[in-house]
This record gives C-alpha cells, sequence and structure tokens, in this order.
C-alpha cells in the first residue's frame, strides 16, 4: 500500500489510523471520522450480513458473528416466553379487546397474518373516548350478496346501517339494483341475524337483532371474531336460521 493510500480519505493530509467498519473508509482522527458520518450518512456499525470472503475474515469477523448469534438467540428465547408476541396479538389489539369486554362484547381476535386479522379495518375513534369504529360484513344469502362496511361508529343505528343498501329510496343505486328482492320488502319486515359462535360445526344457530337499537346495544352478549357480520334474511327464508334460545 502506498503512502497516499494510507492517508485521511476526509482531510488527505493525515496519515489514516482508523477504517470505518461500514464502509471502510479510512480517518485520522475523532473530527475526521464524526465528519465522514454527517457527509455519508454511515452510521459505522458493520453490516453484519455483508458478504466477507474467507481470506478476508479475521478475528474480529468472527466474533462478530458470534454476537450476532447470541442476539437472534436471545430475541427467540424472548419471544417464546412472551404470550403475546408467542400469539401474534399486538397491545393495540389486546386494549380493544378489553374495552369491548367492558362493553359486555366478547370479541377473539386472530393472530396476524390470518385473512381475517389482516383484513380487519376496526378501529377506536379515541383512546380517550373508547367508541369503536367497526368493520361490518353484510350478508344478503337470498341475493348472494356481501358487503363490507368499514369503522362504523358503534353508536350507529343498525337500520340507519342498511339504509345504505335496502331501502327503496334512500339505498345505494348500484346497491339497490343487486338486492332487489330486498329492496321491494318492507325494512322492518328482514331478519338481521348474527351467527352463534362456539358451536359444533353441525349445528347453526342465530342471534336475532333488533332494528331499532345501536351496532353496540346489539353487540352486547355476542361473541365473534374479529369483527361482526350480519346476515340480513326475507321473512321467506326465516325458518332456514335457527335462532339461539334466550338467557
Amino acid at each position: 500500500m502506498s503512502s497516499s493510500d494510507s492517508k485521511c480519505e476526509v482531510c488527505g493530509k493525515v496519515q489514516s489510523k482508523y477504517k470505518c467498519p461500514r464502509c471502510h473508509k479510512r480517518t485520522c482522527s475523532l473530527t475526521c471520522v464524526k465528519q465522514h458520518k454527517e457527509e455519508t450518512s454511515c452510521n459505522g456499525v458493520r453490516d453484519k450480513t455483508a458478504f466477507v470472503k474467507m481470506k478476508e475474515m479475521g478475528d474480529m469477523h468472527l466474533l462478530s458473528d458470534y454476537r450476532m448469534l447470541e442476539d437472534v438467540d436471545r430475541t427467540i428465547d424472548s419471544h417464546s416466553r412472551d404470550p403475546l408476541k408467542r400469539s401474534g396479538v399486538n397491545g393495540v389489539v389486546i386494549n380493544m379487546r378489553k374495552l369491548a369486554e367492558k362493553k359486555g362484547i366478547k370479541v377473539k381476535f386472530l393472530p396476524y397474518p390470518m385473512s381475517k386479522r389482516k383484513n380487519n379495518s376496526t378501529r377506536l375513534s379515541s383512546y380517550r373516548k373508547g367508541d369503536f369504529l367497526w368493520h361490518l360484513e353484510l350478508n344478503f344469502p337470498q341475493s348472494g350478496v356481501k358487503y363490507t362496511e368499514k369503522r362504523v361508529h358503534e353508536n350507529t343505528c343498525l337500520c340507519d346501517v342498511l339504509k345504505t343498501f335496502i331501502h327503496p329510496t334512500e339505498s345505494d343505486p348500484v346497491k339497490r339494483q343487486m338486492l332487489k328482492a330486498y329492496c321491494s320488502t318492507p325494512m322492518e319486515n328482514c331478519q338481521i341475524l348474527m351467527q352463534e359462535e362456539g358451536l359444533p360445526a353441525n349445528i347453526r344457530r342465530f342471534h336475532p337483532l333488533d332494528l331499532s337499537k345501536t351496532l353496540c346495544e346489539n353487540l352486547q352478549g355476542k361473541e365473534f371474531i374479529e369483527y361482526p357480520t350480519l346476515h340480513v334474511v326475507l321473512p321467506d327464508s326465516a325458518d332456514k336460521y335457527p335462532l339461539t334460545t334466550a338467557g
């Protein structure tokens, strides 16, 4: 190596004493090290995953690799001991579940990245108020159509939720076209149901919901996974949906 090659690459005047672990730039002093980091946005930390040729491997490389493996091992051990991390449910979701329980609502959240967890847009309007903005799935089985409503405030009356779908004049025209059978039936004659959770796979029962009550009032005492799924059923098909027994 020539004398010019070993000079500080920042000031270019003094013989270099240090080499940056990350980018290998040569410097002569703490001042030049700081200047190098500021000018190049280099953090000075060796890239532990960077490829190093066997002939260039030294004791420091081996020590660094060994410490990286120890860090990975500690992280895995910590993850396995933490029940929240192990379940794949984060702190925000835990808080939402606790707030729901205070309102008498039993909601189960799935681990990420399960599709229902990923698709759930439920949020809180604010942590101070603790009001839910629910992700809703509405199933209209007699028309073979499903819709998703994102972030419906918990104090929204259920009849107002349905208005945008099946009201004969106030509903969305595109939805009205898809839901002709429903729009020709008085809304109060339709049954709004939620399937009961925790039953054997061969048994289906449904909770009847009240159109005159809010979404929050209707969800109280109910259990569901991730977000409510509402089944809107026409009168002539009601017998296909057995209702859960009260109490």
